[in-house]
């Protein structure tokens, strides 16, 4: 799960269904029609192009289009239209938004039980993120990658983790309640192998390889961006199963809010976010948030740990952060960003070997540069960026009376410093066969880690990253409404834990059609062995495994069929995804005979299909939504030794969500999640773990304070008090509750 691969959301992204906050009756609603388009023009110019031709402009697809003052948001099709219904009359603005372009807010005026028509041109504006690069022209990436926006996400979504469980494909291991560490599997890949990038800086741990989802606040971010599958063309070593790309809110005008909130389990939070804007150029944004809970709940003891009912103790935690952000934007745009998070929390252990005394303390805080010129000012189809960032990361685990084995304390201190380069080159319109767009992107990237820790073998660890990567993309427009998009990307790398450089190539063709879009991926991808496979200190009944090889992906294939429709006042999309990309040298744990612990490489057989629904519905004057996901993930041992199911990945699972638009602007948000049987280790009598189906409810409610907006949500989780686990020895919670009032000011 280490990658990189190039993103370009322009294509079909596939968006989370906006959720309606406030809507009216019909008898005094209206409805707005915004066709939002895109050219590579001066940057200067207005955002209302009513005087630029359609054929200098391209549809983007994908694009939020929210008119904050009634609750509503749509997103657009591939025409780039988008129907916003249930507006009350009057003056609205709308803020526009997409991946790859500057925000852009219009006013129109809504009539009663008429149709209004806006339109907007966006202006490109690549974003960065962890060398991520989005372009305006470009449908790169966009086809398989799931977008997220925040301000969208229904009632009862109140983490990181709850947001991308709603993804097809992925899997989020949680070993506990609120605050307890939880980790995303993509495609039945290990949680080690998806690389998650925090506004361009790598959250993974430099001895796991996993990235803690729970020690990122969902406040702090405004868009998700997922790209499940092999992506080392782009994003080189540690994204061989996906890449998982937030995004921190970038506004130039003037906003506010304030968010509280409280639950079950002695749970409370508190956040102020805020941005200005100076002039045309310069903006400043940031925030701080703070979260805590007991943790302690009552699960049911299973039968082969002696049964009854427990309570789990030593499951309290604390997390506060913030963040801070300068930004200029001129001839080339830059951006200064600093950052700190800090989690405290128990370390209850199993509820085989539980431990009353185990504490965890992370603390992660670092500063980011980024200049950028895209060279639409001077009409040059070259552009640039530099980015850089340095992070620190520490890391203490310590129990002094554990019940089971001997008292430890290990300290971790992490530095990393990354440099990365980029460059591209946009072509325009040509002359018939009628080529589109021609485009080139290339960069370099350089990174230093600095690890010290006790829990090595070697005290201090030193690693150096080089990788540079080129990709190459053309389209065409066939004309019938038919276009073509292909691309090669092929990317070298250089890690001191693998010997010699490594290649990474892919290639991808997207073919659109009236709604209709079919696309085809291959790519390899590779990934070292992590920090504590290698260096982890020898104890007893474990042992290290010096010959420890890389994870590698020879050939990932995928391909992907999906149709947008409209039928009256419904529309929406389906979407089949299958893949085949069997995996090289999976490191795994297990005991040998003489019940050892230690890391090898065995070989997995994977593939699998995931199959995604949206639908949004105008119906009595309210606005619905379905979501539904379904995913099969087949990850097989090959070998002669071990066999089935790799540990922990159930083979089916499945979500619903249903957003139901009542009177007064209330929202409705019923929703289940389903995790099929699942295997532990293999040739064990406990081998077998019995699926299990969460449901949940939300609601919204919209109100007026002092002029300013706001929303006040309540949530029922688990809702039917399932007691489950998705790992043994690691129950998850029972029934709970949560309430959360957001009021905010500005748009």
């Amino acid at each position: 799960m280490k990658t990189e691969f190039v993103m370009a959301v322009l294509a079909a992204a596939t968006v989370v269904p906006a959720t309606p906050v406030r809507l009216l009756d019909a008898q005094v609603a209206a409805t707005v029609q915004v066709t939002v388009r895109a050219t590579g023009a001066a940057q200067g110019r207005p955002v209302r192009a009513a005087d630029v031709a359609d054929a200098a402009t391209i549809p983007v697809r994908g694009a939020s289009v929210v008119a904050r003052s009634a609750g509503l948001a749509g997103s657009t099709d591939e025409h780039g239209v988008a129907v916003l219904r249930g507006l009350p009359p009057g003056r609205h603005a709308l803020v526009i938004s997409a991946l790859g372009f500057r925000e852009a807010t219009i006013d129109v005026e809504a009539v009663n039980g008429r149709l209004t028509r806006a339109r907007v041109v966006l202006d490109p504006a690549p974003v960065r993120i962890g060398g991520l690069e989005v372009r305006a022209a470009s449908r790169e990436a966009g086809f398989s990658a799931t977008v997220l926006e925040t301000a969208s996400l229904p009632p009862g979504v109140a983490d990181l983790p709850a947001a991308l469980e709603r993804i097809a494909g992925a899997t989020v291991v949680r070993q506990g309640g609120p605050g307890a560490p939880a980790v995303l599997q993509l495609r039945g890949a290990g949680g080690d192998q998806v690389l998650v990038l925090l506004d361009g800086t790598p959250i993974n741990s430099p001895l796991t390889g996993v990235a803690d989802l729970s020690t990122v606040d969902l406040e702090s971010v405004s868009r998700i961006a997922v790209i499940p599958g092999a992506q080392s063309a782009r994003y080189g070593p540690q994204a061989l199963g996906g890449v998982v790309l937030l995004e921190s809110s970038q506004r130039m005008t003037a906003t506010g809010a304030a968010t509280a909130g409280m639950g079950a389990w002695s749970t409370a939070e508190t956040a102020v976010t805020g941005s200005r804007g100076f002039g045309n150029n310069w903006s400043l944004a940031g925030g701080a948030r703070w979260r805590r809970s007991d943790g302690a709940f009552t699960y049911d003891v299973p039968d082969f740990r002696g049964g009854g009912e427990a309570a789990r103790e030593n499951s309290a935690f604390s997390h506060a952060g913030g963040d801070f952000r300068v930004t200029w934007r001129g001839g080339a745009n830059t951006s200064l960003r600093a950052h700190l998070s800090d989690v405290e929390r128990g370390s209850p252990g199993t509820i085989a070997q539980p431990s009353l005394t185990a504490r965890q303390h992370h603390r992660r805080y670092g500063l980011s540069v980024g200049i950028e010129s895209n060279g639409t000012t001077s009409g040059s189809p070259l552009g640039g960026s530099v980015r850089t960032s340095i992070q620190w990361q520490r890391a203490e685990y310590a129990d002094p009376a554990p019940l089971f084995g001997r008292a430890y304390d290990t300290r971790t201190r992490v530095r990393r410093a990354e440099l990365a380069l980029e460059g591209w080159w946009s072509g325009g319109p040509a002359p018939p066969p009628r080529v589109d767009v021609v485009a080139l992107r290339f960069g370099l990237h350089a990174a230093r880690l600095d690890v010290e820790s006790n829990a090595l073998t070697t005290p201090a660890v030193s690693l150096d990253e080089l990788g540079a990567w080129a990709r190459a993309d053309r389209s065409w427009d066939l004309g019938r409404g038919v276009h073509l998009d292909l691309g090669a990307a092929i990317r070298a790398d250089r890690h001191e834990l693998v010997d010699g450089a490594t290649a990474s190539p892919a290639v991808d063709a997207t073919l659109t059609r009236a709604g209709l879009t079919l696309g085809l991926r291959w790519g390899r991808g590779f990934s070292p062995p992590g920090l504590g496979d290698l260096f982890f200190q020898e104890g007893v009944l474990v042992e290290p495994n010096p010959d420890l090889g890389p994870e590698r992906i020879r050939g990932e294939l995928t391909a992907t069929v999906a149709q947008r429709w409209s039928f009256g006042a419904a529309s929406g999309e389906l979407r089949t995804t299958a893949y085949r990309a069997n995996l090289d040298g999976m490191i795994l744990w297990f005991p040998d005979h003489r019940f050892v612990w230690s890391p090898d490489n065995y070989d997995v057989a994977r593939r699998g299909l995931e199959i995604g629904a949206t639908t949004d519905l105008a119906a009595l004057g309210h606005a619905h939504a379905i979501t539904a996901n379904a995913a099969w993930a087949e990850v097989e041992y090959t070998g002669t030794v071990l066999d089935g199911q790799v540990a922990y990945r159930p083979r089916f699972t499945a979500d619903l969500d249903v957003v139901i638009g009542l009177p007064a602007g209330i929202t409705l948000v019923p929703s289940a999640t389903h995790v099929g049987e699942r295997r532990t280790v293999p040739g064990s009598p406990l081998n077998g773990l019995a699926a299990y189906t969460l449901f949940d409810i939300g609601i919204g409610v919209p109100f007026e304070l002092a002029a300013r907006d706001g929303r006040l949500d309540l949530a029922l989780s688990n809702l039917l008090d399932e007691r489950a686990a998705l790992l043994v020895d690691y129950p998850l919670p029972g029934r709970g509750w949560s309430t959360r009032i957001r009021i905010g000011a500005g748009r």
